[in-house]
């Protein structure tokens, strides 16, 4: 079994060098299997992704450690060269061996159960070196755009705003104390606010001929506004001389809110002039929103008074006709229902609503009725009914 060495030991036979091979073989694909999961974890760590793996994933690394403090002893103990007895290294070899496979089997486990949250992280160590340079390309780019952008006359204070904040991002991508995460969402950062930059500088030249346009366009407006202002106090004056006071009640203070947002836009629009003479075009846009914020209140404040005018008269003229479009609605829809089994469930809230239809009927009486509140109670019962058509349509 055994042949003698020069050294005067014994030489191993074929089986026991086949024994040292695999074990070999096996101890070398489980130190690359180790540590290639290892530093995977240890990134998904690092990312904030992993950090329930750790404990897991040591405990794996302990058998594996075991196994391959086994096969070293196993070496170390018949080394295979003459010198020490071959006796026991075939045995001791399988040992090693059935430790190893134990310990690459767990190994492959624990790579498939978190497959996931590994390839993740595998994907981000191996995609961060292309996402810094694209983000330090990027951040070239920006500099360049806004730099363009002021030296054209159109300068954009958002553009160098995003750009500053980029500038201050990328700090982070060579900082000798940054880790896998910090550089990775830096690099995310840098990235997302340099493209930002970039295109507020292009969208520059625009955003002036925009705001040059509405300064023109937005005077017109005011002064229409300032003439919709001046009708709402006759308007005002018809609602409360024809109907009863509860109708106009919440109109009071109209003419004085219109007025004072128009008093409003004229503030942002001189605003807008002043800061785009100065080049100062972002700002200039935003004052042109707040005036044409402020414009439609006073608007609204107008067509509230005249459009409430208008509905009471009309409602007044033939209040029967409101009522029979009510009723229509609510047929319609218990129709619905019973054609849909659906009576149980739906019946009761329908025959509310006309009891409600009733009863807004019955209070519109006396020589001034409050026909503002049968029509709000009209307008109810025709929105409560088309929300349960749509419940019921959901419903099967």
């Amino acid at each position: 079994m055994f042949r003698r060495s020069d050294r005067g030991g014994e030489l191993p036979d074929e089986r026991v060098l086949a024994a040292r091979n695999a074990a070999t073989q096996a101890f070398l694909a489980l130190d690359d299997e180790q540590r290639a999961v290892a530093d995977t974890v240890r990134t998904a760590a690092e990312l904030g992704t992993g950090s329930r793996l750790a404990q897991e994933w040591n405990e794996i690394a302990a058998a594996g450690d075991a196994a391959t403090s086994a096969y070293l002893t196993a070496t170390q103990e018949h080394p295979l060269d003459g010198t020490r007895p071959v006796r026991g290294a075939r045995d001791a070899d399988e040992k090693a061996l059935r430790e190893i496979e134990r310990a690459r089997e767990a190994i492959r486990r624990f790579r498939a159960t978190h497959a996931r949250t590994l390839d993740e992280a595998e994907f981000a160590l191996k995609n961060l070196p292309r996402i810094v340079q694209e983000a330090r390309t990027t951040l070239v780019d920006a500099r360049a755009a806004v730099q363009n952008a002021a030296a054209s006359g159109v300068r954009s204070r958002r553009a160098e705003e995003r750009l500053a904040e980029a500038e201050r991002a990328a700090t982070a991508l060579d900082a000798p104390v940054s880790g896998l995460r910090e550089r990775r969402d830096a690099a995310q950062r840098t990235l997302e606010l340099a493209r930002s930059a970039a295109a507020l500088a292009a969208e520059a030249p625009r955003t002036a001929q925009q705001v040059r346009s509405a300064l023109a366009s937005i005077a017109t407006r005011r002064s229409a506004a300032e003439t919709k202002a001046g009708r709402i106090p006759p308007s005002l004056s018809a609602l409360r001389r024809e109907f009863s006071e509860p109708c106009s009640r919440d109109l009071t203070n109209a003419e004085a809110a219109a007025r004072a947002a128009i008093a409003d836009a004229e503030r942002a629009i001189t605003g807008a002039g002043r800061l785009a003479d100065a080049g100062d075009w972002d700002e200039a846009a935003d004052q042109v929103s707040a005036a044409r914020s402020a414009l439609a209140r006073a608007e609204e404040r107008h067509d509230a008074v005249v459009d409430r005018l208008a509905a009471l008269r009309d409602i007044r003229a033939d209040p029967a006709r409101y009522a029979a479009d009510a009723r229509f609605v609510v047929r319609d829809a218990q129709r619905l229902v019973v054609d849909r089994g659906l009576v149980r469930e739906y019946g009761a809230i329908l025959d509310a609503q006309s009891v409600r239809l009733e009863n807004a009927q019955q209070r519109l009486t006396g020589v001034h009725p409050d026909y503002w509140l049968y029509l709000t109670e009209l307008r109810g019962i025709r929105e409560r009914v088309r929300e349960l058509v749509g419940r019921v349509r959901r419903h099967g």
